[in-house]
């Protein structure tokens, strides 16, 4: 009877310790695949915060990681701006990356971008997207300290020097950015070039026409030109006598802003203008005027660089004009990133000379 009982209560007890060990394999299996196969954890993180990225989670992402590590009694601290995300009110533009070789992911090099369609990285087609050479240019420079970045571009199609004192540096989240930033990129003027250019055809060809882009205007303006050339004397005379003064109080305004909230190591990097009728068919002597007013609004950029302590990336003489979008205005893929190039190589030109005077 007493051996029934001892087999009756043996098989009872190697059963609970059977389902028992079926409950917890799985646990078990879990806390070995993290503590030893830590690669692969790391790159599904990797991945699921790339996809976060893109669809705007990131910062989320980032705080929910911090509360579940945190240790039993502390508290994550999720309250302050991640030094490696796009900041919560960021624009959607925000890029976040890991330069090649980047030994320090913990410090990001935080980069504002300031501008028009340029630094935005427009394009005509929607189909085909285009790197802005803002994103381009931190992944170099990123690459080159070995550590991750963050890019707030705030460019919007369309801007000109107004327009960005009034639109864009008035918003708090933009003061917010620039006061974080390590680099600053901006690129405006070709719009106060083409805005007055659609106002001068309005007014010469005297029509009340709404043009949706200068490129339209200067269409119409070809055509009115084939029917009455003299009108080409009217346009040429109009724009020679355009008030630079006004573009040159923007252009100041602009920097005073700027400067007064940067952070004093930040570096700023303006694009200077190229020509952006170079590629439509005008005649040679309205070409000769814009070449001119070009000229001269490029100067006024370099004529206050040493004043407000920043650097020029000469467009002008580039050949960026040779890689445009079927508008011919607008760069393609390959000029952005000659643009990002250029002001790289300014970046780089700042640095070395800083390192010198240590």
């Amino acid at each position: 009877m007493k051996k029934r009982i001892l087999r009756t209560a043996a098989v009872l007890l190697f059963s609970v310790l059977l389902a028992v060990s079926a409950f917890l394999s799985p646990l078990l299996g879990s806390v070995n695949r993290t503590a030893g196969g830590t690669g692969t954890t790391a790159g599904v993180q990797t991945k699921t915060q790339t996809e976060n990225l893109e669809t705007g989670g990131m910062a989320d992402m980032a705080d929910k990681t911090a509360e579940e590590n945190a240790k039993p009694g502390e508290q994550a601290d999720t309250a302050g701006k991640s030094e490696t995300a796009p900041a919560e009110n960021a624009p959607e533009d925000s890029t976040y990356g890991v330069g090649d070789g980047a030994e320090n992911t913990n410090q990001s090099l935080r980069v504002t971008v300031l501008g028009d369609s340029i630094a935005k990285g427009y394009s005509g087609d929607k189909s085909v997207h285009i790197e802005c050479y803002g994103n381009l240019a931190a992944e170099q420079i990123a690459s080159q300290n070995r550590c991750s970045y963050v890019v707030e571009n705030y460019a919007k199609n369309g801007l000109d020097s107004t327009g960005m004192n009034e639109k864009i540096l008035t918003k708090e989240e933009v003061a917010e950015s620039l006061q974080d930033a390590d680099v600053i990129f901006i690129t405006v003027g070709s719009n106060d070039l083409l805005n007055e250019c659609k106002r001068v055809v309005q007014e010469i060809l005297n029509t009340d026409t709404k043009f949706k882009s200068a490129d339209e205007a200067l269409k119409v303006l070809q055509d009115a030109v084939g029917e009455n050339p003299f009108l080409v004397l009217r346009i040429i005379n109009a724009l020679a006598n355009w008030d630079y003064h006004s573009f040159e109080v923007q252009w100041r305004q602009i920097m005073d802003t700027v400067l007064s909230l940067r952070k004093e190591d930040a570096q700023i990097i303006v694009t200077d203008i190229y020509n952006p009728v170079a590629n439509i068919e005008l005649p040679s002597t309205m070409n000769q005027v814009v070449e001119g007013i070009i000229g001269n609004m490029n100067q006024i950029m370099e004529d206050h660089a040493g004043e407000y302590d920043y650097s020029v990336a000469p467009l002008s003489e580039s050949d960026v004009c040779e890689h445009v979008q079927s508008d011919g205005l607008h760069p393609d893929q390959t000029g952005q990133r000659i643009i990002a190039e250029l002001v790289t190589k300014e970046y780089e030109q700042v640095q070395q000379e800083a390192g010198k005077e240590e």
